[in-house]
């Protein structure tokens, strides 16, 4: 599709000028979420307990960390006594993809100050982005924030939760715990699974995931999948939703 130009290209608009979207729209769409985050933000406040962390390093980490993914990977990394240049760089290599995240959020909240831009960085989550992104393309920012306010709350409110009966739950595997935190992801993209395109890049990106998690250390695998079939994804799928129906 031929990109308009001139006088027929429209002028943009912030998006807190966007109609169609709400912050009680992305609270309203993520309510089936919230049971999921809220339960394995109380798996991670057990574990976390149970690894010899105080109530306050882990509600702290929680509230100011606020990355479900590396602080499960940290907890373990604290409890063995690593060097924290090692748990830095190990964390950070598995919030990567949060810039891909940021990249397409970005134009989204252009008319946003920047000390509110600090905040809204700091509440970047799967969760939201899924959500706003599947309303909307590009997200609309008030949507993204009321995901946001609704995912975050109910992470550390299963936290909080999770410290107080730790104790109780010494292997939450046992009773499937452990598998609310797949299990979002799961939901996440298949409510995004719907043209042969978007199948096709799932499964790659699941296929090539998997085979470098078996020959790569640690959570590289993450990473270079993500911005492989990232790459991929842009190289073949239309870029909206008229592009989209020409090309099929």
């Amino acid at each position: 599709m031929t990109p308009r130009s001139g006088a027929d290209a429209p002028e943009p608009i912030a998006a807190t000028e966007r109609p169609g979207g709400s912050v009680r729209d992305g609270i309203v769409a993520s309510l089936a979420l919230v049971p999921s985050v809220f339960v394995y933000g109380t798996v991670f406040g057990g574990l976390a307990v149970q690894a010899g962390l105080s109530v306050a390093q882990v509600v702290g980490m929680s509230v100011l960390v606020f990355a479900g993914a590396s602080q499960f990977v940290a907890v373990p990394m604290l409890a063995a006594g690593a060097p924290a240049l090692a748990i830095v760089i190990t964390t950070y290599v598995v919030n990567m993809r949060h810039y891909l995240m940021a990249a397409t959020l970005a134009p989204s909240f252009r008319g946003f100050r920047r000390g509110w831009l600090a905040v809204i960085a700091h509440v970047i989550n799967d969760e939201s982005f899924a959500v706003a992104v599947a309303r909307s393309r590009p997200p609309d920012a008030r949507v993204y924030l009321g995901s946001a306010a609704a995912i975050a709350g109910a992470f550390i409110a299963g936290v909080v939760v999770g410290v107080a009966i730790g104790g109780l739950v010494e292997r939450p595997e046992r009773y499937g715990l452990d598998f609310a935190f797949p299990a979002v992801f799961l939901a996440l993209v298949a409510v995004q699974l719907r043209h042969r395109a978007d199948w096709f890049i799932a499964v790659g990106a699941a296929a090539l995931a998997v085979a470098l998690a078996l020959v790569l250390p640690g959570n590289w695998h993450i990473v270079i999948a993500g911005l492989a079939v990232s790459a991929l994804g842009a190289a073949i799928l239309p870029i909206d939703a008229s592009a989209g129906e020409e090309a099929r």
